[in-house]
């Protein structure tokens, strides 16, 4: 890795971000080092960055998510190597059009646990749904995260943040089997629920992708869309909680995020609109 990466990569890790956002910085700006290849970096403006989003991203239709994420590692990348922030009206914000998640019912997803006979793939689906965790939240799962006494996991969110979730029991009782069928190579891999096929020093538990791959395949047997991913298991334990009398506050610490904004949607997905009238149900 190039000194000027290496040094991004080694403030991203003091300020507290997660490998996974590291990971994507650098990728971005690997990608946008290699497009401008020649070409004298400090000395491009705003112009210069702005047609490379609009060839690399707007005109091939990438996501508002995603071209954001490009234009932070870029800005990002020119203040630690060059000391030269960009004005943010010449580069402007992608705006990001809120469109609400898909959501499974809960024998929906019994449906999923059921339909494979791999009990850690279960273990994944209940760890998702019953406890509302991302996917790389499961892959650096410890053994002594557990406590059923006090039905609770520990987690290690964005930002390194802890926090606690609940541990419902049937995930208990799948993790009992678990276990003890993998409790040797689970000691072995410095105690990760899930280990890694191999074990080296950066691939001691399971990779995310591995996860979201193994839940691609799960939902193939059901023909759901690409609109249904592994966090629509998360999204789904929050509007339940929601349904069910749950505080939004709670929540908030539950999902372990930083603004109450972030929480809310899961108010609106989980109104019940059955009992609410319609004009035209007056006509009929």
């Amino acid at each position: 890795m190039s000194e000027d990466l290496q040094k991004i990569k080694t403030l991203l890790k003091v300020r507290g971000c997660s490998s996974r956002t590291t990971t994507n910085y650098i990728s971005c700006i690997n990608r946008f080092k290699k497009f401008f290849e020649g070409r004298n970096l400090e000395k491009l403006n705003e112009e210069d960055i702005l047609e490379y989003i609009k060839v690399n991203f707007v005109d091939l239709e990438y996501s508002p998510a995603t071209i954001n994420v490009n234009r932070a590692a870029i800005k990002y990348y020119y203040l630690v190597v060059f000391k030269k922030e960009f004005n943010d009206i010449l580069l402007p914000y992608c705006k990001i059009h809120r469109r609400y998640p898909y959501i499974f019912d809960t024998k929906d997803v019994i449906l999923l646990i059921n339909s494979t006979n791999n009990i850690k793939h279960k273990i994944w689906i209940c760890l998702g749904y019953g406890s509302g965790l991302r996917v790389d939240e499961i892959a650096n799962l410890k053994i002594v995260d557990f406590s059923h006494r006090l039905h609770k996991i520990k987690v290690i969110g964005k930002g390194n943040k802890e926090r606690f979730v609940p541990f419902p029991e049937l995930t208990y009782k799948l993790l009992l089997i678990y276990y003890e069928q993998n409790k040797d190579k689970i000691k072995e891999f410095d105690n990760y629920l899930f280990p890694s096929a191999r074990k080296d020093y950066n691939n001691i538990h399971i990779s995310v992708q591995t996860i979201k791959n193994t839940f691609t395949n799960i939902k193939k047997k059901f023909n759901l869309g690409d609109e249904v991913t592994f966090h629509t298991l998360r999204h789904s334990f929050a509007t339940d909680y929601i349904k069910r009398g749950g505080d939004i506050w709670k929540l908030k610490s539950m999902l372990g995020h930083t603004s109450i904004n972030s929480t809310t949607i899961y108010l609106h997905m989980a109104n019940d609109f059955s009992e609410i009238h319609s004009p035209l149900d007056e006509g009929l």
